[in-house]
């Protein structure tokens, strides 16, 4: 009943897009191609540097290398970032050691003002960092919650689909079983029923592995990332607090260190914050075609590639086969209740099969839900409905027995004998079951139940993933940006200190130093005991 292409399962791209959208949809295809209804095409409006930075008209489609190449571009200031920082700051170390090593001079000229201002911005900054790596861990929970919440609910729909599929199938494993007595479906429609039990249960099992597969690594790339950031969030507020710390107290070589380390994990928290910008665009062009899909169902979309339909010849083939197969069941229950538990024959010799002595009130016959052409049909007066139903009204027919197992006849006023009672409770039961998963299929072939969880997953979930993916993003950017300018703080108040520290000690050497006066060497005491000017 399901195509290649399972229902629910692949709405997991949701849940982490930029990770399993390409694997989902397969290879990439120009814009556009199969497509006859844009999605989300305003929002989706971005320059395309693939196209010579002309906007991108396509619309959402994640089978297009267009798209990700725009929605990749609305990123591309913090990737660009991320590469100036770390080429130009890579290349003022390489400088600034050269020079050290080749040029070293020490000044003793400080400002002090430069000396304060930097010690208080960088307080600033480190205070700006500790602010950041909150945000960004609060967020980052929250993500990984309402990512989880949006996985949990698709798993759940998805499960529910297998369930539904695997108890239609046993409904009609159930049906070729399923008579009264010698009375049962014909051999051709037993040989039709294996078909589409083989067909459909093929297509629970692809799903429900398929669910596996894609929840198992959906989780297990959410815990990575939960951890990244985690790791992230306190190596940063680490790196500022200790950077702050050895900056004011003068400890250089361990500062030139952490300047190090900064340069690279800097570097790496603005390649972060790219993805996750781009990851909150992509979740909210997903949200907004999903909801513009809600709204105008089409044949073919680029939705198609990540939540397809059934396939909708095959949910209609065993649609049609789960109500022809009903009804031929309840015509076959109803010919043995009309033509012998309902039959009166004269006085004779003692009965034999099918006549077992039945007599009393008639026995209700079970309601029918389709006509011979398989359409809907109202059941008539005094028909019973559903197999609880049916068993008590059927009760108040059955006889006591003599006789033999299979072979039984009434001792007693009745129809219907116990084992008949089972065999014909038991064709009730299996015709309610049909009839009960008919929607289910109907929903199959239509894509109701993609629209409903659609609706679900943009009312429920999609303001919890842009919102939270936001946050991520701006924590991130707030850390990268406070750590990269305490970082420069850190090498301006560590030369002031230095400059500072020299100056001190020129102080402390110079009254020790002796003084000369035009090239010669002057006693202080010489001084004192040279004579006295005459006066005029």
């Amino acid at each position: 009943m399901a195509s290649r292409r399972a229902p629910l399962v692949l709405l997991f791209f949701l849940a982490f897009v930029s990770l399993f959208a390409v694997h989902a949809s397969g290879a990439l295809v120009p814009a556009g191609a199969e497509s006859t209804f844009l999605l989300a095409a305003a929002r989706t409006r971005r320059k395309d540097p693939l196209a010579g930075l002309r906007y991108h008209t396509g619309g959402w489609n994640i089978s297009s290398e267009h798209y990700w190449a725009s929605v990749g571009f609305s990123a591309a200031p913090v990737f660009a970032a991320a590469g100036i920082w770390f080429a130009v700051f890579g290349a003022a170390l390489f400088l600034a050691g050269c020079c050290y090593c080749c040029c070293p001079s020490r000044s003793t000229s400080y400002s002090r003002a430069a000396l304060v201002i930097s010690l208080l911005l960088l307080l600033v900054f480190t205070a700006a960092a500790a602010v950041g790596c909150a945000v960004l861990y609060d967020g980052q929970g929250r993500f990984h919650g309402s990512t989880s919440a949006t996985v949990d609910y698709v798993v759940k729909q998805s499960g529910d689909t297998v369930d539904n599929l695997r108890t239609f199938t046993g409904y009609l494993e159930a049906a070729k079983a399923a008579g009264v007595g010698p009375v049962s479906l014909p051999d051709d429609l037993k040989g039709r029923i294996d078909d589409v039990v083989r067909k459909v249960g093929s297509a629970s099992d692809v799903l429900a592995a398929r669910t596996a597969s894609n929840s198992a690594k959906i989780r297990n790339a959410l815990d990575a990332i939960r951890k990244i950031l985690i790791v992230l969030a306190a190596g940063m507020l680490i790196l500022a607090f200790a950077g702050l710390v050895l900056s004011a107290c003068g400890l250089e070589s361990l500062v030139y260190v952490l300047v190090f380390l900064a340069w690279i994990m800097v570097a790496a928290t603005f390649v972060l914050c790219g993805t996750f910008l781009l990851l909150h665009n992509v979740v909210g062009d997903t949200c907004e075609a999903m909801g513009e899909w809600v709204r105008h169902p089409q044949e073919r979309t680029a939705l198609d590639d990540i939540l397809p339909c059934v396939d909708t010849a095959a949910a209609t083939e065993a649609l049609s086969r789960g109500k022809e197969v009903n009804y031929r069941l309840v015509a076959v229950l109803n010919g043995v209740i009309s033509n012998v538990s309902n039959a009166d024959f004269p006085p004779g010799p003692p009965p034999s099969p099918p006549l077992y002595n039945q007599s009393g009130p008639p026995v209700p016959l079970l309601c029918n839900p389709y006509t011979p052409d398989l359409r809907d049909r109202a059941c008539a007066p005094g028909e019973v409905v559903g197999p609880d139903a049916a068993r008590q009204a059927w009760r108040a027919n059955v006889c006591q027995t003599t006789g033999i197992a299979g072979s039984e006849v009434c001792a007693t006023t009745g129809r219907v004998t116990p084992s008949m009672l089972e065999q014909m409770v038991g064709v009730a039961n299996v015709s309610y079951g049909l009839s009960r998963y008919g929607p289910v299929l109907t929903d199959l072939a239509d894509c109701a139940f993609v629209r409903r969880a659609f609706q679900a997953v943009g009312k429920d979930h999609c303001p919890g993933l842009g919102m939270y993916s936001e946050q991520v993003y701006r924590g991130l950017l707030a850390v990268a940006v406070a750590v990269l300018l305490s970082v420069l703080l850190w090498v301006v108040h560590l030369r002031e200190r230095r400059k500072r520290s020299d100056a001190r000690e020129m102080e402390l050497v110079a009254p020790a130093l002796p003084m000369y006066r035009h090239g010669y060497r002057v006693e202080e005491k010489a001084l004192l005991h040279s004579p006295r000017r005459p006066s005029m």
